[in-house]
């Protein structure tokens, strides 16, 4: 996450994430699935500006910064209280209050997203920018919460928002919510494709069965803490593409295409529908992003590198 503070206003990147690993542990009591998973933030961004207003409402609008026509999913983002931005902000505010700091939290603020992680991608784009709104919150209104503190907080929003208050490479265990940093080396050359399909997590959560062993991520963590990109290629894992695949044609077309490529390995990110994979240096990932361009003419293609 990076971080600009101007007057009266605070501009945050918020970047994407890939998962390097991925098991199903189990269902928990509460239905959802123990997990274990270390993911890796990534150089694409949505850009965030946050300024207070002078009343109390909380105002989002959405654009999209790149180049191309404007995706579709970007008109199925709502802009009021279902918003995990709002959500967050809104969240801030009725802990300050009951904590005694409801003056700080009087303003309202206007929030504007340049769009440019895609939706229902598995690539993290909403939660990292309600991490980024608990960051402005925090900033905005000068409450001085802990990251602790915020972390307990983006635990009760999501599964993956307290990964993206710290970023880098991490395992991320119960529901992704319980984070253990890892020190990794950045700038490892990924390719991601995201293609017209996308995928909810619900919908490929119900389509998982699990009914034999487990994937150990010991010997995996070792490899991502001695930095070789080819072993990290060679034993990345997920097992949530299994369950995906059944659910759009397009996985399985990607998948062929990056093994024509010189790529040291390639899966699917979380649930869906983006495909990624890591490649030995930056010439060959733009090769191979500009190959699957000209192959893949209606995916989204971005070519990005991991960051501590």
């Amino acid at each position: 996450m990076k971080i600009v503070a101007r007057e009266n206003q605070l501009e945050i990147s918020a970047p994407a994430k890939v998962n390097l690993f991925l098991e199903l542990l189990g269902r928990r009591t509460d239905g959802f699935h123990e997990i274990e998973t270390v993911m890796s933030s990534v150089s694409l961004y949505d850009r965030l500006r946050f300024s207070p207003r002078n009343d109390s409402e909380i105002e989002l609008s959405i654009s999209y910064g790149s180049q191309g026509s404007r995706p579709k999913e970007l008109d199925e983002i709502p802009v009021d209280s279902r918003n995990l931005i709002c959500k967050s902000l809104e969240l801030v505010r009725s802990i300050a209050n009951q904590q005694g700091q409801g003056n700080q939290c009087s303003s309202g603020m206007r929030v504007h997203l340049q769009k440019n992680i895609p939706s229902a991608a598995g690539l993290g784009g909403a939660s990292s920018d309600s991490a980024a709104a608990l960051v402005a919150a925090n900033h905005i209104w000068n409450l001085n919460w802990s990251t602790e503190r915020l972390v307990e907080i983006a635990a009760q929003l999501g599964s993956d928002i307290a990964f993206f208050l710290t970023g880098g490479t991490a395992i991320c265990r119960g529901r992704g919510e319980v984070v253990t940093p890892l020190i990794a080396a950045p700038g490892i050359p990924i390719v991601i494709v995201k293609p017209s399909d996308s995928l909810s997590t619900g919908r490929v959560f119900s389509n998982v069965k699990l009914d034999g062993e487990t994937r150990r991520s010991d010997r995996f963590i070792q490899r991502v803490q001695a930095g070789s990109p080819r072993s990290i290629g060679e034993d990345m894992f997920n097992r949530l593409q299994e369950f995906a695949k059944p659910l759009t044609r397009q996985i399985s077309t990607i998948e062929g295409e990056f093994e024509k490529l010189n790529c040291l390995g390639h899966q699917m990110s979380g649930s869906g529908s983006s495909y990624f994979g890591v490649f030995s240096n930056f010439r060959t990932a733009r090769q191979a992003a500009s190959s699957l361009f000209s192959r893949l003419p209606n995916a989204r293609i971005f070519c990005t590198h991991t960051l501590n």
